[in-house]
């Protein structure tokens, strides 16, 4: 167990909070707006991946299990934290909508992630199987739209509110999803929440002390790409005994922050919006956790089949 531990949640987190550490708090590293923008996205990648990788080895594509688009998760969140600093700083002016064509691409790339594996696996578009077990296409076009419009609605948020803010959001979010997965009896899933969310509180940490950077476009993609996919895969894949709408409340959880960019709250102090706002998605994720993991029976001894399906079945 404490090898377990160690490999899947101690160095995953180390290797993230390395990834946040000298690309925020080196100075003549932090100096460099791309790796300053793209930074906090590839942490969260290279944690989940190395969590995801100590446990289960290595992925192959297209995967041989439905487990392993978890770790397909974290390279695609990697991908977009690269190369979306380059479309751009969050809240810029612009001619044309480039962060909303950027943003359709993004969700339709992982909307279409099963039909890219089955073209690359030599099958017809028809055999494509979904991500998860019993997700079906709707599910995965809700997944598209909800990163999509996730990127387009909070970065304007990105923009206004540098520094430790969003870290700390996305790390009450993906705390939020690690009990829920618990709950649902998946150890995998539950390990992949608390290195995100570790690694997120460590970016907050050093948001505070680092000269207030922004996560930027590349690390609110790739945030948006993990809250989607993991509880999409925790509903779907597991059999957890609590409503399906307790992953969704955490998925939706940063967006309590768009009512606070309402020009009323930018009357408050600083450290009273920023208290409100915390509280706002303690809410909603403290809820979801309270009625996921206050009623039912431990799913873990479910009937129900082992959560790992396997990509090749028909």
């Amino acid at each position: 167990m404490f090898m377990t531990v160690l490999l899947s949640l101690v160095l995953p987190i180390l290797a993230g909070g390395g990834v946040i550490a000298l690309s925020w708090l080196l100075p003549p590293l932090r100096k460099w707006k791309w790796l300053s923008g793209a930074a906090f996205g590839v942490a969260l990648a290279v944690g989940v991946f190395g969590s995801f990788a100590s446990e289960n080895g290595l992925p192959v594509f297209p995967p041989s299990q439905k487990a392993q688009w978890l770790a397909f998760s974290a390279i695609f969140a990697g991908a977009f934290a690269i190369l979306m600093p380059f479309t751009g700083e969050p809240g810029s002016t612009r001619s044309w909508p480039m962060l909303e064509l950027v943003a359709i691409c993004v969700g339709g790339l992982v909307a279409k992630a099963p039909f890219i594996a089955a073209m690359v696996a030599g099958k017809s578009l028809d055999a494509a199987q979904p991500m998860f077990s019993d997700s079906t296409v709707s599910d995965q076009i809700a997944l598209g739209l909800v990163i999509a419009l996730g990127i387009v609605a909070l970065d304007r948020v990105v923009a206004a509110r540098p520094g430790f803010l969003m870290p700390l959001v996305f790390g009450i979010s993906f705390g939020g999803l690690a009990p829920l997965a618990d709950a649902a009896g998946w150890i995998t899933l539950t390990f992949l929440a608390v290195t995100a969310s570790m690694i997120s509180f460590v970016a907050a940490f050093a948001a505070a002390f680092g000269g207030a950077p922004t996560i930027g476009r590349g690390g609110l993609a790739a945030a948006l790409v993990l809250l989607a996919i993991f509880p999409m895969a925790g509903h779907r894949q597991t059999y957890g005994d609590f409503p399906w709408w307790c992953w969704g409340l955490v998925v939706a959880s940063p967006s309590a922050l768009l009512w606070f960019e309402i020009p009323i709250f930018g009357k408050l102090p600083a450290w009273a919006g920023n208290t409100l706002r915390i509280l706002a998605v303690i809410a909603m994720v403290g809820g979801a956790v309270l009625i996921a993991t206050g009623g039912g029976e431990d799913s873990s001894g479910s009937d129900g089949g082992s959560p790992f399906g396997d990509y090749s079945d028909g």
